[in-house]
């Protein structure tokens, strides 16, 4: 029964045999798997996995030795309230006031610790500056910040091969942000000048670039609706594309997984679960999470809606706002502050969504859950209120 359904998806050129390797069906259960029951998508079985970044994209930075901490719009008598409210002993307080060097420049402090004190503060000191540090632009480069939910740590942890003292280094170096359950870490830089071999620093980096993401499918059963399920996976004017293969699978009268690459727009499906080529020179197109969200139903992909300008402009000629997301192809953008939109990522179901969480060539197209995505702006923003805005498009 199961190659009846491959050799239906090869001939009608839906999969090609590299294809099969995403196994269109599936017949077994894990702890892993939920399903996710609601009426007008199907039911929705949920795998979580975690994508390996490719070994050719592991990078090591450059051998800087300079940390800088700038302090946006701060004086210096603003930095000595934020670092005796950093939980400091009486000692690390009087070394960072007097010892570290500082710069005052025109807009703001800049701060040269060294790596000893930084590797020195505690994750209560880090909860504290690090969410000013890292809500400010100027730091973005040097604070690339990862959130982890702690049981997925684990897993990515286990069997790594990371020797004890990288172990013990990336324990020293976790963090908090307040009212947040994520575990955050950001000190790359500090973290590899303390690993001695190349191999090790490799290694490191490849570990906790590991992204969590799920591996999704739709249960098809004698009893589906398939006029439902087409209704809502063939918006688009993909109708002609997606009720050929449902129908199929449910005349095989047993229970199919199929994998939900399949039902998805053609972008999505060439995208997810991949990285992007990194350019040359570094000047590529920025393809971040609004490039994406906007192209989802583009063949071609518009490489101006890397620009917020234009982005603007399409929100208000071809989108309107909506309560909230109930059909694929929905936008949901993440904004803090006034008018700042900080992430924008497409629906897919009840809590799984298409996203890329950065530009950079290290970040992949996932699928991953509503509320985890959340959680992890929720995380980076911490001195923000976060809100969500959902959009839908009206020719859709």
């Amino acid at each position: 029964m199961a190659g009846m359904v491959i050799i239906l998806l090869l001939g009608w050129g839906i999969i090609s045999f590299s294809d099969v390797l995403w196994s269109a069906y599936s017949t077994y259960k894990s702890d892993s798997t939920k399903i996710v029951k609601s009426g007008h998508w199907g039911d929705i079985v949920i795998r979580d996995v975690l994508l390996d970044l490719p070994d050719e994209f592991v990078m090591l930075p450059s051998d800087s030795k300079d940390n800088q901490w700038f302090f946006e719009g701060y004086t210096w008598a603003m930095v000595l309230d934020l670092l005796e409210s950093a939980q400091l002993s009486d000692q690390a307080l009087h070394d960072w006031i007097t010892t570290t060097p500082r710069r005052h420049d025109t807009d703001g402090i800049r701060l040269m610790p060294t790596d000893q004190q930084i590797l020195d503060l505690s994750p209560e000191s880090r909860s504290i500056l690090y969410p000013i540090l890292t809500g400010m632009s100027a730091n973005s480069d040097v604070k690339d910040v990862i959130c982890f939910k702690e049981e997925i740590l684990n897993q990515q942890l286990k069997d790594s091969g990371l020797s004890r003292s990288s172990l013990d280094l990336l324990n020293r170096l976790l963090y908090r942000n307040p009212s947040s359950p994520l575990l955050i870490f950001s000190d790359w830089d500090v973290a590899l000048r303390q690993i001695a071999s190349n191999a090790e620093k490799r290694l490191f980096v490849k570990t906790l670039s590991r992204k969590p993401s799920l591996l999704a499918e739709i249960r098809v059963t004698p009893d589906s609706n398939i006029d439902q399920l087409v209704n809502y996976w063939g918006v688009g004017g993909r109708r002609k594309d997606i009720e050929p293969l449902l129908a199929s699978i449910k005349s095989l009268k047993t229970n199919v997984d199929l994998s939900l690459v399949y039902l998805l727009p053609p972008f999505v499906r060439d995208r997810v679960y991949s990285y992007p080529f990194p350019s040359s020179d570094g000047t590529g197109i920025k393809q971040d999470c609004f490039w994406t969200a906007f192209n989802t139903f583009n063949l071609t992909p518009d490489d101006n809606l890397s620009e917020m300008d234009y982005i603007a402009h399409k929100l208000e000629h071809e989108y309107y706002k909506i309560y909230e997301p109930s059909q694929l192809g929905d936008i949901i953008c993440l904004s803090v502050g006034e008018k700042k939109v900080i992430h924008a990522a497409i629906f897919i179901t009840t809590d799984i969504v298409f996203t890329k969480n950065g530009y950079d060539f290290t970040q992949p197209w996932i699928l991953m859950r509503k509320s985890d995505m959340l959680e992890v702006y929720k995380a980076r923003y911490p001195a923000s209120t976060l809100q969500p805005i959902y959009f839908r498009k009206r020719t859709i």
